[in-house]
């Protein structure tokens, strides 16, 4: 009798589970049905909203300061290895960090053939025979293949590394490392009045990303590996560099500055990278940053263009509104 009633009890059940309404999708549901007037109010809404944050962008870039410098070809500084002095002039005191970017143009860092040819467990500090290296670092495989001369090791100058063995690192992005080198010193004229001999100190280190500085680029343990390579993996212009561009002109973060006083300043470049190979420029810039990042009206008048159209919409949706109602009465 007890089983029976425990059947009896769970077939209830089951027969009330299967009848719900969620069972037999009987749900309540939301269904809005838009009039012409809440569509009406939903552009107005979104036009002013985007207007608004336009111009706010608009108003914080403004306040940005930044100034790009080109260095590269020009009469002061030619494309040939050289060491080039190029003045420039600060109008006010910058109290914030100021970010120093190197900038180069038409160069396509995002081709396909490119952004492969380098060997990822080669730059996790592993030592790989030309069998294992061709594949993925074609077709910058050995010393010879960099064309760079008589190259020797980063950690021992003394030694010199042989043409036919393995590039560490090989491909094609190590290859064309940028490797020009900047100074800025204040011009004995026109120098801040504070401290006018004062060089200014641009901070190299933390520019490159935690994460590739953790996971992706590793000195080789094995000293004799280490003696190897020509370049450090872990300098981290290096691994800046490493990571592609989207689009053929950039800008890379060289350093930070604490900080510039007004007054007239000389920019050292030592010129050693070539722009011939890909017709392009190149250019420093000094820029600050805000919660919107660097300076950009790209943002600000794109929300402003929306904006405009979401308006643009709700009159002619207003206007058609009308026109159907004269029609109709």
């Amino acid at each position: 009798m007890e089983n029976q009633n425990n059947n009896l009890a769970n077939n209830s059940e089951y027969e009330k589970l299967k009848n719900s309404r969620f069972k037999q999708q009987k749900l309540p549901a939301w269904r809005p049905v838009p009039t012409i007037g809440t569509t009406i109010a939903i552009f107005l809404c979104f036009g002013i909203v985007f207007i608004i944050i336009g111009i706010i962008v608009l108003m914080y870039s403004k306040e940005i300061f930044e100034k790009t410098i080109l260095y590269a070809p020009t009469t002061d500084c030619p494309d040939t290895k050289s060491t080039c002095f190029i003045n420039f002039q600060i109008d006010e005191d910058i109290n914030s960090k100021v970010m120093f970017y190197y900038q180069l143009t038409n160069f396509y860092q995002n081709h396909r053939r490119y952004v492969k040819s380098k060997s990822n467990d080669q730059l996790l500090g592993k030592d790989l025979t030309k069998e294992q290296v061709t594949t993925d670092c074609d077709p910058i495989i050995t010393n010879k293949d960099l064309e760079m001369g008589q190259l020797r090791s980063f950690n021992d100058t003394s030694i010199i590394l042989p043409n036919d063995q393995v590039a560490f690192p090989c491909g094609l992005i190590a290859k064309s490392f940028f490797n020009d080198t900047f100074a800025i010193k204040p011009t004995a004229t026109g120098a801040p009045q504070d401290n006018p001999k004062s060089p200014i100190f641009i901070n190299d280190t933390g520019i490159a990303w935690a994460a590739d500085l953790e996971l992706k680029y590793k000195r080789p343990e094995n000293k004799s590996v280490l003696n190897k390579m020509w370049i450090d993996t872990t300098n981290e212009h290096f691994v800046v560099w490493m990571r592609p561009a989207g689009l053929p002109d950039f800008r890379k973060l060289w350093g930070r500055i604490d900080g510039l006083k007004k007054g007239e300043y000389t920019l050292q470049i030592n010129n050693n990278y070539s722009t011939k190979i890909f017709n392009g420029s190149k250019a420093v810039v000094m820029s600050t940053v805000n919660a919107f990042g660097g300076k950009n009206t790209f943002l600000g008048v794109s929300y402003i263009v929306v904006g405009g159209i979401c308006i643009l919409m709700a009159i002619g949706f207003f206007i058609g509104d009308r026109i159907q109602k004269d029609k109709s009465n």
